[in-house]
């Protein structure tokens, strides 16, 4: 499984990457033009890195819950998921970590892609 953890990483960091540039839809119309507002998904980003952060400080895992309480005591870079798919992809997190937060990060990142999937611009 070990093994598999960058690829998987890697594979979820094209897929943000191509997600978070996407127009999320308010309502029944595109983000890019309701009322002057603007939302790509991208600006979920912190939301997302929040219920991480949540679920493993909350999770009976010691080693998971000391990786978040640290970038917690830090303070998040720019691009929290970005950065932390990136860490995983190049092998500099722990394998605890990447098990329990790569599985719920391509639950959110498939779901994400099912609601705002379809062509370029959407």
């Amino acid at each position: 499984m070990a093994e598999e953890q960058p690829l998987q990483a890697a594979r979820l960091v094209s897929l943000w990457s191509e997600l978070s540039i996407r127009h999320v839809a308010l309502g029944m119309s595109c983000g890019c033009g309701a009322g002057g507002i603007s939302l790509r998904l991208e600006d979920f980003e912190l939301d997302i890195v929040d219920y991480l952060e949540d679920a493993a400080l909350r999770s009976d895992l010691p080693v998971v819950a000391a990786y978040f309480r640290s970038q917690q005591a830090a303070g998040w870079p720019p691009s929290p998921l970005l950065l932390l798919l990136q860490q995983a992809s190049e092998g500099m997190l722990p394998a605890p970590v990447c098990d329990w937060v790569l599985p719920r990060v391509e639950k959110t990142l498939t779901s994400f892609k099912a609601l705002h999937g379809g062509g370029a611009g959407t």
